[in-house]
């Protein structure tokens, strides 16, 4: 028997998109509520690829089986669409950043609905929405007033060619990698947020997280929290050292200080 999926997934789509029978419900007080959450992904020109199917399928799976289970699954899509990539796209080809990000939408919308995720549609997210943003920059003002935005000037990775910085994940060696343009430190004065200071909150509240073993080490790793003290020294023209150590006990063998 011959499956012939461009008409019988054709049709089951389009059933769903009338019928959103993956919608969830609000006011459903009676059900378990199960929030599955996708990263959402920034929509380039070239479409769908293989690291967006790979996560969308899996958690995919898991909210169908909550629904069977009898949850009241809430699984939204949307395009994290911001950014200097668009603006550098448009720049290259001459299309307003708009258009761009519109018409890439557009096509990834209609990629995810091929692949028959069962996405709830109605809830959908645009970061380019004003609706959506204006949220995003109360936060910002809100973290700003309570002085976790700040402005400082620190060395950073530099791509000459897309004119962004770039974290260090993001350099393969010394070039962009996305663009392949030359990297280059420089000092730049940017926007930062003062994450350090829920450091021990966010250790500390690993334990009350339904998350696997593995996945814990790796945020502690990641934050690398250690426990030591600072130790005033004097130096010879009285100027004050403060060091910090790990290791008080080789306090008395120090030959040099950092």
């Amino acid at each position: 028997m011959k499956y012939d999926f461009t008409a019988i997934e054709k049709k089951w789509q389009q059933k769903w998109l009338e019928e959103k029978p993956f919608a969830a419900v609000t006011g459903d007080t009676a059900r378990e509520k199960f929030f599955g959450l996708i990263e959402f992904p920034y929509p380039s020109g070239q479409g769908l690829h293989v690291g967006h199917a790979r996560p969308f399928t899996a958690m995919d799976i898991i909210c169908r089986k909550k629904r069977m289970q009898g949850c009241n699954v809430l699984f939204p899509m949307g395009y994290d669409a911001f950014g200097l990539p668009t603006e550098n796209y448009a720049v290259q080809h001459k299309i307003h950043p708009a258009k761009v990000t519109h018409d890439n939408v557009e096509n990834f919308r209609k990629q995810l609905r091929m692949l028959g995720y069962s996405f709830d549609w109605d809830r959908e997210v645009n970061t380019t929405d004003p609706d959506y943003y204006k949220w995003t920059q109360w936060i910002f003002l809100q973290m700003f007033k309570k002085g976790l935005a700040y402005k400082a000037s620190m060395p950073v990775n530099w791509c000459t060619s897309c004119k962004i910085v770039l974290a260090n994940e993001e350099v393969v060696e010394g070039v962009c990698e996305r663009c392949g343009g030359e990297v280059i430190r420089k000092e730049k004065s940017q926007w930062m947020l003062a994450i350090t200071k829920y450091a021990d909150r966010l250790i500390d509240d690993l334990e009350d997280v339904d998350f696997i073993n593995r996945v814990k080490i790796q945020q502690r790793n990641w934050i690398g929290r250690s426990e030591g003290t600072e130790v005033d020294f004097t130096a010879t023209n009285g100027d004050k050292l403060t060091v910090y150590t790990t290791r008080c006990d080789t306090l008395f063998g120090v030959t040099y200080m950092v």
